[in-house]
């Protein structure tokens, strides 16, 4: 389908739309359809289809699939002569997708299999399964480098540079953006997947994010990720499985 040349708005609409644009979901639709047939397909059959292929787990399929009409009267239509050839590359392109997707299943699977050899307790805390505790342990090295949290931190680039003119601290203050920057990757992926999932980190997201005047979750998703940090060096430092009441910093 050409979704992607013919429909500029397929990926960044503001309407109720799919959260995971490569989804199956998602995929499906841009399989099986062009503008033209998915404006003709009865509404109710339509969602019945979305949500098939959501495996009935889609939020609101019939908002997403209102929106997917809206888009295909709007969308402006290639020449005939080019339709087939934009529909075989966009297939291509996603079967390119799947086959890294599967490649990267694969990889996680070894990387768990072989995370079982170390003795870690960095797999307790919600939300970090053995790819991004296999990451972050990898990154740190020994914990013994670092004399304290702070010292973590700043290998991690989650430091910020002062921004101060008299009394005034401004609200948006750039990180520092030194040190290791794929350890500032898995601690800010890990914190994403933490707050969603443990009730302590969840309350502070949610207090950073409301305190923010500008780029909410983009600054509270670095707070967490810096309160992770606290976290993670206490239990590497005292070889501690998670408990948020000895391991939380306030």
């Amino acid at each position: 389908m050409q979704l992607f040349c013919v429909w500029g708005q397929y990926a960044h609409t503001e309407e109720p739309f799919f959260s995971n644009v490569f989804g199956v979901a998602s995929q499906t639709v841009l399989e099986r359809y062009t503008p033209d047939t998915l404006a003709a397909i009865p509404l109710a059959d339509l969602v019945a289809e979305i949500a098939a292929a959501g495996r009935q787990r889609l939020k609101a399929p019939d908002d997403i699939a209102q929106t997917l009409h809206r888009l295909a009267r709007r969308a402006f239509r290639l020449h005939p002569d080019e339709q087939d050839a934009r529909h075989q590359s966009l297939v291509l392109h996603l079967d390119t997708i799947r086959a890294l997707e599967h490649q990267q299943q694969a990889l996680d699977k070894v990387i768990a299999r072989d995370m079982q050899a170390f003795r870690q307790t960095l797999t307790t805390i919600p939300g970090i399964g053995p790819v991004y505790g296999a990451g972050l342990l990898a990154e740190i090295g020994p914990i013994e480098r670092f004399p304290s949290e702070n010292a973590l931190a700043k290998y991690a680039g989650l430091t910020w540079r002062p921004h101060q003119s008299g009394n005034f601290d401004a609200d948006i203050r750039p990180l520092t953006r030194t040190g290791n920057v794929y350890l500032r990757y898995y601690f800010i992926e890990a914190a994403e997947r933490v707050r969603v999932r443990d009730p302590q980190f969840k309350a502070f997201y949610e207090k950073k994010y409301h305190e923010a005047t500008h780029h909410a979750h983009k600054r509270a998703l670095v707070l967490t990720a810096r309160k992770l940090v606290g976290v993670v060096y206490g239990m590497l430092t005292r070889g501690q499985i998670y408990d948020e009441r000895k391991l939380m910093p306030h």
